[in-house]
């Protein structure tokens, strides 16, 4: 009696022990992160660079910043193209809103 509780205790301790090695590699294989391409990447960092930017001089327009949210999901999506047309319209949106401070306030009439 005592020497089949000990093999039902063997037998299900290996089992943990097995079954919690192939969730660590399973796991470990899921844990790889998305790879752009260096010019989505370079997108996204301008577009990051540009709502900064727009956000220090208080000209941020929230374009801008739904844009770069969008690019920076699809930045997780892995996709590229998404992120580089979301960049540069957060890029453009940053830029616009940063030239309006350069604008008059009032007409002159």
């Amino acid at each position: 009696m005592n020497s089949r509780r000990i093999a039902i205790g063997w037998l299900v301790c290996s089992g943990f022990v097995v079954g919690g090695l192939g969730y660590g590699v399973c796991a470990a294989e899921n844990n790889r992160k998305p790879v752009l391409s260096a010019e989505a990447t370079e997108a996204l960092a301008r577009a990051e660079s540009s709502v900064d930017l727009a956000t220090a001089k208080k000209a941020l327009w929230t374009t801008a910043a739904s844009a770069l949210v969008q690019a920076q999901e699809a930045a997780k999506q892995q996709d590229d193209a998404a992120v580089m047309k979301y960049a540069a319209v957060a890029n453009e949106q940053a830029a616009l809103g940063m030239a309006q401070l350069d604008s008059p306030l009032t007409s002159q009439h």
